[in-house]
């Protein structure tokens, strides 16, 4: 597997406005989790963006 990187629960990272879903910051290879990873990290984004 590889490294992963550590998010919080909105798929934020340590570095303010950077995100990380799928592969990159979960262990495994699961199509389902990667998509709901990134649905939650694009919400994140755009709430970080917009308020």
């Amino acid at each position: 597997m590889g490294q992963m990187i550590k998010t919080n629960a909105l798929k934020e990272t340590s570095i303010s406005g950077v995100f990380a879903c799928g592969d990159v910051a979960r262990l495994g290879g699961s199509v389902s989790l990667a998509v709901g990873d990134g649905t939650m990290a694009g919400v994140a984004a755009h709430r970080s963006l917009v308020f």
